[in-house]
């Protein structure tokens, strides 16, 4: 994309972490914002911490709603005129063996993390095609990269947003529309404590969590890496040393890093 300013940017999830952070960073150079997200309150907080002067609207939206992002939609181009990047960003976490999954869970999961993603490429696609730059960013995770075990559901639906955003990729090029499936590994965010609770075992999630802030990436360094990724039109990008680890791990040990994986989940 040649230039940032001027441009229409929906972000899902906008409320806190990565997307408030991206927020904060596509004001800065001179976006015009849509910010979606479940929680008003959140949402408000991020129009708050926004530069001065930056331009943005908040749409209360239930991203596994169809019918919400479609309104959202009519309510984005009725204020803002057009869209000229969508970031499906919204997403959750839920630490839990797949035996220990209800149907609910994984409900819950495939309605957040993939049809969110399904419904924010679905519903802006039109307005995309007819902006004059258009590029779509679809947050998928290292965990995309291998199974990892307590993550079956996070894994599964991460997995499906990398292969959605390659398939895109393929048939929007023709048209000009860049896609990019981001995959961080950790990030310093509250998403493990939003559902820490839910967890098989409460402590374990803790001290995943706990490690996260340690030696987990910043929201703001991920936003950076995202803003660049749209610039070059990059179709993946790969954030924090953990994820580039274990991208390498796979390559090189297909099969025995799955072992490693089986012994320390013991």
């Amino acid at each position: 994309m040649k230039t940032l300013d001027n441009r229409v940017a929906v972000i899902t999830g906008a409320g806190g972490g990565v997307g408030r952070a991206l927020a904060c960073r596509l004001a800065g150079e001179g976006c015009r914002l849509a910010l979606l997200d479940i929680d008003a309150g959140a949402l408000e907080g991020t129009l708050a911490a926004l530069p001065g002067g930056a331009e943005a609207s908040s749409h209360l939206v239930d991203v596994t709603s169809g019918e919400q992002v479609a309104a959202a939609r009519d309510a984005i181009v009725a204020r803002h005129g057009g869209v000229n990047i969508v970031v499906n960003n919204a997403g959750i976490t839920i630490q839990k063996t797949f035996a220990t999954h209800t149907r609910q869970d994984w409900e819950r999961m495939i309605g957040i993390n993939l049809w969110g993603v399904i419904h924010g490429c679905r519903y802006f696609l039109d307005d995309l095609k007819a902006a004059e730059e258009a590029h779509i960013v679809n947050l998928s995770s290292m965990s995309a990269l291998v199974g990892l075990p307590t993550q079956s559901s996070y894994c599964a639906t991460k997995s499906a947003v990398q292969a959605l955003s390659e398939s895109l990729w393929a048939e929007l090029r023709s048209a000009g529309i860049g896609v990019t499936s981001v995959h961080p590994g950790a990030i310093r965010t509250e998403m493990i404590q939003a559902t820490l609770e839910e967890s098989d075992d409460v402590e374990a999630a803790r001290r995943n969590y706990e490690m996260a802030q340690r030696m987990g990436v910043t929201a703001e360094h991920v936003a950076a890496r995202i803003t660049t990724a749209i610039r070059k039109k990059q179709m993946r990008i790969r954030i924090g040393r953990d994820a580039l680890l274990l991208d390498y791990l796979k390559r090189l040990l297909p099969v025995s890093l799955h072992r490693l994986l089986a012994r320390a989940a013991l």
